[in-house]
């Protein structure tokens, strides 16, 4: 398909509000919608990551829509990973002050770039493999997996999990046996195991949203806004239960900025 001029737009705005927020001015000063939030709730900092794997699942859903696939295909969605990847871990390792390489036994294993090369290349491979159905089943499935992982599932110790920042939390128990010392904190990775496997539903939304850009003839406008409002309020409604937690990645996030992700596409 040809490029679309709406997809260009939501993708340079995130880009914009990305540049935005990592250079702020002074950090000891910064607007606080420039900044995270420290744990649960949502500010709109936290849009710009979500918003960017969203607009990954569209770019995906019309680049390989009508297109003939070949095992050429799957060894150039591997190798783009793999760059990704790549990438991501040479900015932990790199800094710009002398020595300019980091400690190899404490350098920060995952990372932004790193999940965007795990998340597109799961997201392609589910666009090549199901249909649309089973893209939506995967997302929803994936969510719910997180969720009784998180909150149902006991720990080692027998205790019962809590999605507080601390060693109860199985998010930062898998990161600390997987990475060990490699974490952005000393038990903590915003962009760690588990929060990925659930930003795959939010490329899963994205690609879901290309595929009916392509294929839905008439009333586009009105599905995106409605399907954008609908997540919004789910994503609230879950709330109380399931916090919007950006580090966690839960459902509830995962809904409410797939929806704001498709008021400002429809906006465009």
């Amino acid at each position: 398909m040809k490029r679309l001029a709406s997809v260009d737009n939501l993708r340079g705005l995130t880009i914009i509000a990305m540049i935005l927020v990592n250079n702020p001015g002074s950090w000891n000063d910064v607007y606080s919608p420039l900044l995270h939030k420290p744990w649960n709730g949502l500010s709109p900092t936290d849009l710009i990551f979500p918003f960017f794997l969203f607009v990954v699942g569209i770019a995906i859903s019309l680049a390989y829509t009508d297109k003939v696939i070949t095992q050429q295909t799957y060894k150039k969605i591997l190798l783009r990973s793999a760059k990704l990847i790549g990438l991501g871990l040479l900015i932990n390792l790199f800094t710009p002050y002398f020595p300019f390489f980091q400690d190899l036994d404490t350098v920060r294993i995952p990372g932004v770039l790193q999940r965007i090369g795990v998340v597109f290349c799961i997201g392609a491979l589910l666009f090549l493999n199901a249909n649309s159905l089973t893209l939506l089943g995967t997302a929803m499935g994936v969510l719910l997996v997180h969720y009784c992982l998180l909150t149902q599932v006991n720990l080692p110790n027998g205790l019962a999990p809590t999605l507080e920042n601390t060693n109860n939390n199985w998010n930062n128990l898998i990161d600390q046996a997987v990475f060990g010392s490699h974490l952005w904190q000393k038990n903590f990775d915003p962009e760690g195991i588990l929060g990925t496997l659930s930003a795959i539903a939010t490329c899963l939304f994205g690609i879901l949203t290309g595929k009916l850009i392509h294929r839905a003839k008439q009333q586009k406008l009105r599905i995106l806004l409605l399907a954008g409002i609908g997540l919004i309020l789910l994503g609230h409604l879950l709330d109380p239960y399931y916090p919007i937690n950006k580090s966690l990645w839960t459902a509830s996030f995962t809904f409410v900025t797939s929806g704001w992700a498709l008021l400002v596409f429809s906006l465009f």
